[in-house]
């Protein structure tokens, strides 16, 4: 059985902060440092709120990227034009495209970011220039066996994570993937 000496413990082995905590467990950042202090004994409701909390952010630390990815990749090769990628992430509702090398090695991205630039910036004939003159860095790649959060992470800098097994990509992750785990 868990008790409130418990909390500071499992809160810093989830690496969230106490504002992060309580702001999820619906109390002050005050109340959940002078527990962490063994300085107030909580209601049994506040209780159950901030340990219902801790739960569930572990049950989330445990997911895999492997349970949340999206398999079967689709990108663009080297060479291809603009408008043939922004025609696929509009069929298929993507907001971002890896951009695939020789040997099937990813080189590059392209983000919906990139066409709202070329339309801001008045590029001239943006849809017949190659991808190759405007992607962006490759995306992040991680083992299908990282952790949920630790992709959440990337998530905030990053529009997407390709993943592998072994030297294989078999899906990508963006922050739409995370969104359905709210749910």
């Amino acid at each position: 059985m868990r008790e409130l000496s418990d909390i500071k413990q499992i809160r810093k082995r989830l690496g969230i902060t106490q504002k992060q905590l309580a702001k999820r467990a619906g109390v002050s950042q005050s109340v959940i440092a002078k527990v962490e202090r063994n300085q107030l004994n909580l209601s049994y409701e506040k209780a159950k709120s901030i340990f219902d909390t801790l739960a569930e952010l572990e049950q989330t630390s445990l997911k895999k990227v492997e349970d949340i990815m999206t398999p079967n990749i689709t990108a663009i090769p080297v060479g291809s034009k603009l408008l043939d990628a922004s025609k696929v992430m509009h069929e298929r509702g993507y907001s971002q495209l890896p951009v695939l090398g020789p040997r099937g090695t990813v080189v590059g991205s392209i983000t919906d970011k990139l066409f709202t630039n070329l339309i801001l910036n008045d590029v001239k004939d943006w849809q017949s220039k190659p991808v190759d003159d405007f992607m962006g860095e490759p995306f992040p790649v991680v083992d299908k066996n990282i952790s949920m959060r630790a992709v959440a992470r990337l998530l905030e800098e990053r529009d997407a994570v390709l993943v592998k097994d072994q030297e294989e990509y078999i899906g990508i992750v963006t922050r739409d993937n995370l969104l359905t785990e709210i749910e």
